[in-house]
């Protein structure tokens, strides 16, 4: 089994990031339906990508340098895994699932500079970023909420902590939303990505869930009411699809312990519009109308709106699960 970037029997196989996307829709779419046939060839495909004697992943198989954002959404995978095992009762799964985030966990959190903020790749120039760093604090604080108390959990929201601190100083803007990262001489990229707005949002509710401090939902709440207003009409249209999708779905989150004005209506115009005019009426496949692409477009853009299709579908009492 291989997953390939585009359609045609000349496509290459998919790099890392969008492979852990497509998995995350597996996941979405065996909670939806109850069959998880496809999962576990897919979790196969990740030992292509990891070098001997490490448990870190490459972008392709056998060619660095490893890129810590890729990791993380890896360990959020792995996490989602474990907790749809769990919840089929399938207990040896979701020990084996658990045991691979949390090695995964170490990999990242081994990005992190002392100031707390995740390199993008694995190199002394490397940029720090929302989109490393805010998974990084997902993922920690997943593993910690289903760890027993002790030194491995307190590790967990320890560098999940120094993390968080790092977004707050470096990466949060003025206007609640997320810039993209920081070159290493200081220099901050203001640019707003979907996807920056709505892993810090998700990682937010975590911190509320493991503490119970209301101040993190009210943080989470102006990110998601100040990027709903900037990514309103054509600005989403065209934004690529995978980054909508890890926005709404963490925005998801937050909607089930406390209501976002406007979410739900803006998910259903979206996704509404992208059946309506992105979807080839022969193939099925999705990309016409000006819809947004994530690079040439492909498997990471298709990863991400079955995603949402399948997350809209979902009973609303779930939408607490998604990582």
């Amino acid at each position: 089994m291989k997953v390939r970037d585009q359609p045609g029997s000349f496509s290459p196989v998919a790099a890392l990031w969008p492979l852990t996307q497509v998995m995350a829709g597996a996941l979405h779419v065996a909670r939806l339906h109850g069959d998880d046939e496809l999962v576990a060839p897919l979790f196969a495909l990740l030992d292509g990508y990891r070098p001997r004697r490490s448990d870190g992943y490459l972008p392709f198989p056998g060619r660095p340098p490893l890129y810590y954002d890729d990791n993380a959404w890896v360990g959020l995978v792995q996490v989602q895994a474990a907790f749809l095992a769990s919840a089929r009762g399938d207990r040896a799964a979701a020990d084996g699932f658990g045991a691979a985030a949390l090695r995964t966990f170490h990999v990242v959190a081994a990005g992190q500079r002392p100031d707390g903020a995740v390199r993008w790749r694995d190199r002394p120039d490397s940029p720090v970023n929302t989109c490393a760093t805010a998974p990084l604090v997902q993922l920690a604080l997943r593993l910690a909420a289903h760890d027993e108390p002790g030194e491995r959990r307190d590790r967990l929201v320890a560098v999940a902590a120094a993390a968080d601190g790092a977004l707050a100083r470096l990466l949060r803007r003025d206007d609640a939303l997320y810039a993209d990262h920081v070159e290493p001489d200081g220099r901050v990229d203001p640019a707003v990505w979907a996807y920056n707005q709505g892993t810090p949002a998700g990682a937010d509710v975590s911190w509320w869930r493991l503490t119970g401090d209301e101040s993190r939902l009210e943080r989470a709440a102006a990110t998601a009411t100040a990027s709903l207003r900037l990514f309103a009409g054509e600005r989403l249209w065209v934004h690529p699809p995978v980054f909508v999708a890890v926005w709404f779905r963490n925005l998801l989150t937050l909607h089930a312990v406390r209501p976002v004005p406007g979410l739900l209506d803006a998910l259903d115009g979206y996704l509404d519009r992208v059946w309506r005019e992105a979807r080839h009426p022969g193939s099925g496949a999705f990309g016409g109308g000006g819809l947004g692409r994530y690079g040439d477009g492909g498997v990471i853009d298709h990863a991400g709106l079955t995603q949402l299709y399948a997350l809209r579908a979902w009973d609303p009492r779930w939408w607490p699960e998604i990582c």
